[in-house]
């Protein structure tokens, strides 16, 4: 409980980062469906500003209010799934806490925070369907997975990796679940739920499916080794050491002990491996398997007390570092700095100096860049202009062709060359970004609203 207050805190003085911005705007346009996601990130930002404003903490509210709950669903999913194993379900919640993904990583209002939510309610509707396997209550308990699957998939599409490993379970579960009308009836509720995403990329030449299914189309089989050992890094530093070598071992027993918890976890594990041997996978792509994780790791890893301790401590320690910066890293170290501080200042400078050009207009290619300065609401009237191909997905966005802009480039780190217009910013005095700036005709866009 002291860490969820905790987490309160920090959710409440961290300002947004740029990509919350980006689905904060999604919040107050609503449809059923974006390039990037399926509406759910959305519908939770859109929830909160509409209780208390477009607030950080606001924007955080839903998923603050999931974290708290989601312990509910993994203590009772545990102990349903290990009724044999004492005080599972109190390590399941312990090891689900010290997750440096549930602790911080899931802090941002992004897709990955709803999606775990929806996957633990669905390991807990799950342990309660096998359960009732021939009862009058079998097909209202496989709705629950059902549906808590299609919610998933709504949240990300990786979700949907779950749903391969489940129905391979029934498939080849020894009580022939394939033949009951739980499983099918679950099936129905999942694509009922799934239908506004599969509807939204029907009417936009699947576009969202593409996107997300197309990322091998830059293949680098020579950088296999480079790749694979930043996803095993990764993963263990994200996990923290003690917990992921929990869930190697709850993974290896679980093959004779528990199959179906091996199920949900090999397809996706499957998949993220063969993308690593060709492509970078992102970090938090990962974060679907753990839920399932958690709970072999709870039944059957040793010490959990002692691996969810050194984990919590991980996160405690983040948690304050966060808040007070006690730890002077440098900017490549301290992406708290990086993705928050100085955008405020930014949208005020940039707003002096648009309309020092004469022009009412700051345009930019960068979907970040330009959601975080719409946030912030330059001075003056100025209004952000974002030529992103994203921003046409949204379809309440009015486009427009300006006749004068001021364009507005992320140039990173580099110097500017002589005779370049170039604004620096600061991040708390620890790292400085160069933006390239220049008048430009013609620009055609989305504007923000």
């Amino acid at each position: 409980m002291l860490l969820f207050f905790l987490r309160i805190v920090v959710a409440g003085t961290l300002p947004l980062v740029p990509d919350e911005a980006y689905y904060w705007i999604w919040s107050r346009h609503l449809q059923w469906g974006y390039l990037d996601h399926p509406l759910m990130v959305a519908v939770w930002g859109r929830v909160g500003t509409w209780c208390f404003g477009d607030y950080p903490l606001a924007i955080r509210l839903c998923g603050l209010v999931a974290s708290f709950l989601e312990n509910i669903f993994i203590y009772y999913a545990a102990k349903r799934f290990f009724p044999e194993r004492k005080n599972v379900g109190a390590y399941a919640i312990l090891l689900l806490n010290a997750l440096l993904v549930t602790g911080v990583g899931v802090l941002p209002m992004t897709p990955d925070t709803p999606l775990i939510f929806f996957v633990c309610v669905m390991l807990w509707a799950l342990a309660y369907a096998l359960e009732a396997e021939g009862t009058r209550l079998q097909c209202a308990w496989w709705s629950g997975v059902g549906g808590s699957l299609g919610c998933a998939v709504e949240s990300k599409y990786t979700a949907v990796l779950l749903g391969v490993g489940l129905c391979g379970f029934v498939m080849r579960a020894p009580r022939a679940l394939w033949k009951r009308a739980g499983p099918w009836v679950g099936a129905l509720c999942t694509l009922f739920i799934c239908l506004p995403a599969i509807g939204w990329n029907i009417t936009h030449n699947w576009a969202g499916f593409l996107k997300q299914g197309g990322r091998t189309a830059v293949w680098h089989p020579q950088r296999a080794v480079q790749f694979l050992s930043e996803l095993w890094a990764g993963q263990f530093a994200l996990v923290t050491p003690w917990v992921a070598c929990l869930f190697c071992v709850g993974l290896w027993r679980a093959r004779r002990e528990q199959p179906l918890i091996l199920w949900l976890f090999v397809p996706g594990g499957l998949v993220f491996l063969l993308h690593a041997c060709g492509d970078r996978v992102q970090a938090n792509w990962v974060w679907v398997l753990y839920p399932a994780c958690v709970l072999v790791a709870a039944a059957y890893g040793r010490q959990p007390m002692k691996a969810a301790a050194s984990g919590i401590a991980c996160v405690a320690f983040l948690y304050v570092q966060l808040l007070t910066n006690i730890v002077p890293l440098p900017s490549h170290w301290n992406p708290a700095v990086r993705l928050t501080s100085g955008w405020k200042e930014l949208a005020a400078e940039l707003s002096v100096r648009a309309r020092d050009q004469g022009v009412n207009v700051i345009a930019t290619d960068d979907y970040a860049l330009a959601s975080i300065l719409f946030f912030y609401k330059p001075a003056g009237g100025v209004s952000i202009l974002g030529t992103d191909r994203r921003w046409t997905f949204i379809a309440a966005l009015p486009a427009k062709k300006m006749t004068k802009a001021l364009y507005i480039e992320d140039a990173h780190y580099k110097a500017p060359l002589p005779g370049e217009s170039f604004i620096a910013r600061h991040n708390a005095g620890q790292v400085v970004r160069y933006y390239r700036l220049e008048l430009r005709e013609g620009v055609e866009g989305k504007l923000l609203k």
